[in-house]
């Protein structure tokens, strides 16, 4: 814990700058109370999907707040090498596109209609947690083998490598996630979203097989927790330790913009959480040079949401 709260000083005393923080925040602000006010993410965005042009809209509407805090940083005379800089537009050009492709690929859809009704669900909820392995991971480590690799002399692959990266200081944030979740499943609508298993189809799943349920739950909460791999790959791994070299630490800032906008078909408290999260996680990404603290952290978050709103429901019912 000691070694978090002094990342955290130390970032904040090399790029805490008050202007830019609270256009940041007024810029994000607005962009939340539209997209709940309007409906923007389910009414709009999710209407299309399904159709090729998805990705375009998904790819413009992740770059969009990325783009425009990078442009914060400009104005403010902050950072400007950025926006002559070659590697800056090809990184911007290509990772929006990635997670575009991921927030819309749904080519599988037809295929999973073969299957049986008690199949199709549960197997279409495994798809959509499990193809960031082929949407993003995998492109994301081919770019970095062709393109990065040269340029990274410690081989940190985006943060995936385990070398000398110590877990314990996690373990006391960890507890803190823990705490937290379960006082806010007595107080907030997460529990109309989560869990997640609950909408799954995964009892009608266990009952077709003829396998107890918890099989099925351990099936399904495994390929969700491994989902995060994907966005703590791309969110930290990405857009902070691969475009620090273009933008520093103040990559950190413009990385939260782009995933408070990941949470918008989400619950408006854990959209405005994220950005706090998202900015705690994606310091100690750029200072350790390691995804695998967020990981841990984003793992532990879903599933105790899982476990707290599964109990609220089971008590509620009983």
């Amino acid at each position: 814990m000691t070694q978090i709260l002094s990342y955290l000083r130390k970032y904040l005393k090399e790029h805490f700058h008050l202007k830019f923080y609270l256009a940041v925040a007024l810029f994000l602000a607005t962009c939340i109370a539209l997209n709940y006010h309007f409906d923007f993410e389910d009414g709009v965005l999710d209407s299309y999907t399904g159709k090729p042009i998805k990705w375009l809209y998904m790819s413009l509407s992740m770059a969009f707040p990325f783009l425009v805090i990078c442009i914060f940083l400009y104005l403010f005379n902050i950072q400007r090498d950025w926006i002559a800089s070659k590697e800056f537009w090809i990184k911007f050009i290509l990772g929006f596109a990635i997670i575009g492709l991921e927030r819309s690929f749904y080519y599988y859809y037809d295929y999973l209609k073969l299957l049986p009704q008690a199949d199709y669900l549960f197997t279409f909820k495994l798809a959509g947690w499990g193809r960031t392995w082929i949407t993003t991971i995998i492109p994301l480590l081919i770019f970095y083998y062709f393109y990065e690799r040269k340029n990274d002399l410690q081989k940190h692959w985006y943060g995936l490598t385990l070398r000398d990266f110590d877990f314990k200081p996690y373990a006391i944030l960890i507890l803190i996630v823990f705490i937290g979740i379960g006082g806010a499943s007595f107080i907030s609508e997460l529990n109309t979203y989560y869990p997640r298993y609950k909408f799954s189809g995964g009892t009608a799943f266990a009952e077709y097989h003829q396998i107890k349920e918890w099989v099925s739950v351990f099936i399904y909460e495994a390929v969700y927790g491994s989902y995060y791999v994907g966005v703590e790959f791309f969110f930290r791994g990405f857009l902070v330790i691969a475009f620090a070299r273009v933008l520093g630490g103040h990559a950190v800032i413009a990385m939260v913009g782009s995933y408070v906008f990941l949470h918008f078909g989400k619950p408006a408290a854990e959209t405005i959480s994220s950005a706090f999260g998202g900015y705690l996680i994606g310091i100690l990404a750029y200072y350790s040079n390691r995804i695998w603290g967020g990981v841990v952290l984003h793992v532990a978050l879903a599933w105790f949401m899982e476990l707290f709103a599964g109990l609220q429901n089971f008590y509620q019912e009983s």
